[in-house]
């Protein structure tokens, strides 16, 4: 069940935007069988709620040169200021396209994009400096088999109104 109810027009709108998001509103429209003015009204009640919180494109990253994707998992002190002090920091780096917080062995986990197996050192040298981080295990990516982040919210809404 959604946290945040919609409507199965914005159901579908939502469905249509996960599938290409450069889609014109007339042709969503003319897809799900409403108005173009009513998938307009949709789509801004969607953007204002959140639910839509912005259009991007997918870039490769190969070929911008960024051809290392790491994990890295960090064993941080405990306590609030010192966490939120590496998070604040680490949330500035762009090489880093995910922070997670975890349960667990690791406290958190960092999605990282560097060009080459160098420049990962370098960043992990540099976690390595922050005060509060007591150790890293790092997972470099070889292979992707799967990245499709859309899949699952497509199916949470798809599920909605089977």
């Amino acid at each position: 069940m959604l946290s945040d109810p919609m409507d199965e027009i914005e159901a579908k709108i939502a469905l249509q935007l996960l599938r290409d998001a450069r889609q014109p509103v007339s042709e969503i429209a003319k897809k799900i069988g409403v108005t173009r003015q009513t998938v307009a009204k949709k789509l801004v009640a969607l953007e204002e709620s959140g639910m839509v919180r912005g259009f991007v494109a997918r870039l490769d990253r190969g070929r911008l040169g960024l051809g290392t994707m790491a994990y890295v998992f960090l064993n941080e002190e405990t306590g609030a200021r010192i966490r939120e002090e590496i998070e604040r920091v680490i949330k500035g780096w762009p090489e880093v396209y995910a922070f997670h917080r975890l349960f667990g062995r690791y406290s958190a986990v960092l999605g990282v994009l560097v060009r080459n197996d160098a420049e990962l050192k370098r960043l992990i040298k540099r976690i390595h400096r922050l005060r509060g981080i007591r150790g890293t295990e790092t997972f470099i990516v070889h292979s992707t088999v799967k990245d499709d982040p859309e899949a699952p919210l497509a199916e949470a809404i798809a599920r909605e109104f089977r």
